[in-house]
């Protein structure tokens, strides 16, 4: 009979932590609702980001995600320390130079989530032709040295 009492108890401690974390989240909802607003709003490009990256990294929304939270947190600080209401969350959202800032700023993670693949891939490139013209060198010097019978490509 414990067996069957303590499953009960444990179930009942699993509703009970998960009504917790709901009445939590609905209190922290409803107290930082300006917040949650203003970030839900500008974090946009970040949750598009998520969806439509099809790389097989998945990891384009942090890279969007990142440069757009960059340039959420200017305002961010403006609505924490110049009043924390939600007439100034939507004053904040319906400025047309932060919603500048922080939609260019992700698509400044964007540029840099499609090019970087890019640049790296070209940097390689061009230290492996330039290995490759080394070791080349280093071949003919040999072939110099010790005769055209090093080049050979069979071995004995």
């Amino acid at each position: 009979m414990v067996s069957g009492s303590s499953k009960s108890d444990a179930a009942s401690m699993g509703m009970a932590a998960k009504v917790g974390a709901l009445l939590m989240f609905a209190t922290g909802l409803f107290l930082f609702l300006p917040t949650v607003l203003l970030v839900t709003v500008a974090m946009l490009p970040t949750g598009v980001a998520l969806v439509v990256d099809r790389s097989a990294s998945r990891t384009g929304w942090l890279c969007v995600g990142g440069l757009n939270f960059a340039g959420l947190a200017p305002a961010l600080f403006e609505l924490w320390f110049e009043g924390h209401t939600l007439e100034r969350a939507i004053a904040i959202m319906t400025d047309v130079f932060t919603m500048m800032l922080i939609l260019g700023a992700a698509a400044v993670g964007w540029v840099v989530f499609l090019t970087t693949p890019q640049i790296i891939g070209a940097f390689v490139q061009m230290t492996s032709d330039h290995r490759i013209a080394k070791l080349k060198a280093q071949q003919q010097q040999l072939v110099e040295d010790w005769g055209p019978e090093v080049a050979r490509d069979e071995v004995d």
